[in-house]
Order: C-alpha cells, then sequence, then structure tokens
C-alpha cells in the first residue's frame, strides 16, 4: 500500500463541455459514489439515439448500479475474494449513502475473515495485512480511500523512470512508476463501467501512472494530466506542508487547462461532469470551484461557456489563478 496517496481521476468520455449528455451526469454522479442519482440521469433515455459506446455503457451500469449482486467465490485465490468483497462493498455504499460508515464495518468485518484477523480489526490495520497477502501471490495494491469510498487497486506490472517536467512555475524532477497488469482499476471504474477510473496518483518519494488509462505515453492527456497533474501535487506537497487534498486538486487541475491544447474539450468535460460541494470528495470539490472561478474571471455565462472563450486566454486564465493562488499562500506564511 502507498501511504499518503493524492488521486488522479481519468474520465473518457466523448461529451463536450458544453453539451453534456446523461451518460456523462450519470458518471458524474456515480463518482460522487451515489447509484440513484446516476441511474435517474437514464431515466428518459432513449438508448437507440445514443453511440455504440455510450449504449453499452448505460446498459452495463443499469445492470451493475440497479441491484447486481456479487457473488463471493470460496474456492478463488485470496486476491480475488478480497476484490468480490470490496464490489460488494462498492455497490452497497453507493446505492444508499446514508450507510456508507455501516457498509465500511460490514467490509471490515468480511476482509477480516478472509485474511484471518481477530473479530473487530478495523480496515486502516487490515489493508497493510492484505497489500503484504497479496505480495505473496506476486501482485501490488493500493488501499486507503478515493474520494468517498475505500479503495482497491490491484496489478502486477512495474517499471521506474526518471522524467523531467515543466510546469507553469518551475520544473520539477519526479520518479514514474508505470504500472501496468491490472486486475482491478478500482471503485470508480467499477461504478462506471470504464468510463472513468484512478489515472494515478502521487506519494512523498513518486508518481504512479496507470498505463492503461493512457493511449500513448508520448501523448498531451499522458503528458498533461497525468505528468503535470501529479508532478504538481508533487511540487505543492514539498512547498506546502498543509494542503487538504481538495486544495492540492484545484491547482493540478489549474495546470491542467494552463497546459491543454488538443485537450482542452476533453479536460473541460471532465470537470464538468464531475462537480460536488462535499470536501469529502476533493475532485469533485475543486472542480466546482475552479470552474466557478474562470467563469467568474472571464465574464461567461456558465461553466459549459467556457468551451466558446479563446484557448489562449482560458489557458492564461487558468495560469493566472495558479500564480495568485501561489502568491496568496507565500504571503500567508510570510505573514505567520
Amino acid at each position: 500500500m502507498h501511504k499518503a496517496v493524492v488521486i488522479l481521476i481519468a474520465l473518457s468520455s466523448s461529451a463536450s463541455a458544453a453539451n453534456p449528455n446523461p451518460v456523462g451526469q450519470a458518471v458524474g454522479a456515480a463518482l460522487q459514489a451515489d447509484a440513484k442519482a446516476a441511474l435517474a440521469a437514464f431515466s428518459s433515455v432513449d438508448v437507440s439515439t445514443l453511440s455504440p459506446k455510450d449504449q453499452a455503457t448505460v446498459t452495463c451500469m443499469r445492470e451493475r448500479l440497479g441491484g447486481a449482486v456479487v457473488e463471493l467465490p470460496v474456492t478463488a485465490s485470496m486476491s480475488e475474494r478480497a476484490l468480490a468483497i470490496y464490489r460488494s462493498y462498492w455497490l452497497s455504499a453507493m446505492n444508499d449513502p446514508s450507510r456508507r460508515d455501516l457498509e465500511e464495518g460490514k467490509l471490515a468485518k468480511q476482509l477480516g475473515q478472509v485474511l484471518g484477523a481477530p473479530a473487530g480489526t478495523d480496515m486502516d490495520t487490515l489493508e497493510p495485512l492484505l497489500a503484504e497477502a497479496l505480495k505473496r501471490e506476486g501482485l501490488h495494491s493500493l488501499q486507503g480511500r478515493t474520494g468517498l469510498l475505500r479503495e482497491l487497486m490491484i496489478w502486477s506490472k512495474e517499471d521506474s523512470r526518471q522524467m523531467l517536467v515543466a510546469l507553469p512555475e518551475q520544473q520539477q524532477n519526479v520518479k514514474v512508476e508505470l504500472l501496468d497488469g491490472f486486475t482491478s482499476l478500482g471503485w470508480s471504474e467499477f461504478a462506471t463501467c470504464g468510463r472513468a477510473s484512478t489515472g494515478g496518483w502521487t506519494t512523498d518519494e513518486a508518481l504512479f501512472a496507470v498505463v492503461p488509462r493512457y493511449d500513448s505515453m508520448d501523448g498531451e492527456e499522458f503528458r498533461v494530466s497525468f505528468l503535470s497533474h501529479e508532478a504538481q501535487h508533487f511540487a505543492d506537497k514539498a512547498r506546502f506542508k498543509d494542503l487538504q487534498p481538495w486544495e492540492l486538486e484545484f491547482r493540478a487541475k489549474l495546470t491542467e487547462l494552463a497546459e491543454a491544447v488538443q485537450t482542452r474539450s476533453k479536460v473541460l468535460g471532465k470537470f464538468i461532469q464531475d462537480q460536488g460541494d462535499d470536501p469529502g470528495s476533493p475532485h469533485s470539490f475543486a472542480n466546482r470551484r475552479l470552474l466557478n472561478g474562470l467563469v467568474s474571471r472571464l465574464g461567461v455565462a456558465n461553466a459549459g461557456a467556457l468551451e466558446t472563450v479563446d484557448p489562449a486566454k482560458l489557458r492564461s486564465a487558468a495560469s493566472a489563478m495558479l500564480r495568485e493562488d501561489t502568491s496568496r499562500r507565500v504571503g500567508a506564511r510570510k505573514g505567520k
């Protein structure tokens, strides 16, 4: 398990920022861990009018979030049994958000039984035990919490590289771990039937890239939405020691918009799809505040209208917001 992680959520969507479709709305609700709201987005959808990709997503999400039961295998490997327990927890917690804490307690009980831990062992104690058990099967893993739910990602391959990343305010040298061979891409991928998932994360030592989420290591999505985003986290964690998760995301997302050219519409689209007012969901919380700031700064009617702003002007506004945030934080620190 990698400690003190800051997670990047990557979305795969054909919807533009200005014209979000019901699938985009459902994905956004699923990332808020709210299955009922996700399914409600499909309530009046004529599936025949959607693209084949969106049709497949609607069918999958309706089946998965609409009451599907995850069978817990008895004779399978420990990793397969653990993953089935997590998937059952994800569905239960999403179907009734008011019971998230109770469902997490059930997760701990079932996971403890699989691991042979004493009754009453909590998740913070169980997660390192699970990581060690997975290692014995030759697997790497990520636990902890991604947004509103407990996480479990499992993979088998790692490759280390050193990279120099140009950020709006500085250059940052980082160690990057390229991860592949996944048997679980986490709860966001499971809940959205592959339309969104963790694209990577940052610790105090390195960046971790989920290779299957990117078409190419040379493409702008990887360079901007992973490398620059996560390198900004890396730089900020070293410079500002007390940033909240949503504040880290706010700054990294500004970096994305400051650098995105070919992927600008997709970056905007993913921010618009996933907005919220709960700091416990740092991506959603940061997205809303970032978009509100840009709408006010650029004098447009709403977040969707940012799609029509001159791209260079949008990049400049995002860069300026980042620099102003830095100046405010440096000033506050000097004032102390």
